[in-house]
């Protein structure tokens, strides 16, 4: 799925297509960081601490802290997604169902 699909996606189903554009975009950058966040706190777990301190160093920088994470972790790629599901699920338990409109 495209990265802008599923930005929309997020956006529509949480009922934020109403937001100027500027604050759309604060929401998902916080929402990644969110991801981020966890998916670090999941591979901090199972890291050498010498890869933890390399990853901390890095997370300002997220395209840098993904390939130095890639070369670490064979299924980055599977946890990602699972992360990005788990709070996307999350956040739309938190709003609830969408209205039906007939």
């Amino acid at each position: 799925m495209d990265q802008f699909d599923l930005n929309d996606n997020v956006i529509k189903r949480l009922g934020l297509e109403t937001l100027p554009e500027a604050e759309r975009v604060k929401m998902l950058e916080q929402v990644t960081d969110i991801v981020i966040e966890r998916l670090m706190l999941r591979l901090m777990e199972n890291l050498p601490d010498d890869d933890v301190t390399a990853a901390n160093a890095l997370v300002g920088q997220p395209e840098e802290l993904i390939a130095f994470l890639s070369g670490k972790v064979a299924d980055l790629g599977t946890l990602l997604d699972e992360e990005i599901a788990a709070v996307k699920m999350e956040l739309f338990a938190a709003v609830g169902e969408p209205e039906i409109k007939v």
